[in-house]
């Protein structure tokens, strides 16, 4: 997609291309390099995650701590912020709440991938 009709889907479909723009220093070239790295990375990452959670270890916590990380930076803050949730539950240790709120986590993550694949063709 040209880089305006991209950046108004991204915006239409809830995510923050502004902020993932600033991020990117105001280049659509490589926004859209970031986001193919982050939609690359997210079939494996998923996998982990969700093996990781019922684990509750050191590795959850530092996957979903890049997961908020990333999501931010491109502007996804509806993932962000729910990686953030799963972030300090993890350094609680309360496995309880990781694993009934996994699902919410991974549909999420799963919904802002098909967002940016519309966009990075």
């Amino acid at each position: 997609m040209e880089e305006k009709e991209g950046l108004a889907y991204l915006r239409e479909h809830g995510i923050d291309a502004d902020a993932g723009m600033r991020y990117a220093d105001t280049c659509y070239e490589f926004y859209g390099q970031l986001i193919s790295i982050f939609i690359e990375e997210y079939q494996e990452k998923r996998e982990t995650a969700e093996k990781e959670a019922k684990k509750e270890g050191r590795e959850y916590t530092v996957l979903v701590h890049g997961l908020k990380n990333n999501a931010k930076a491109l502007g996804a803050f509806s993932l962000s912020e729910l990686a953030y949730e799963h972030e300090k539950a993890s350094k609680a240790g309360d496995g309880i709440y990781i694993l009934e709120h996994l699902e919410e986590l991974l549909t999420e993550w799963k919904k802002t991938v098909e967002i940016f694949k519309k966009i990075n063709n």
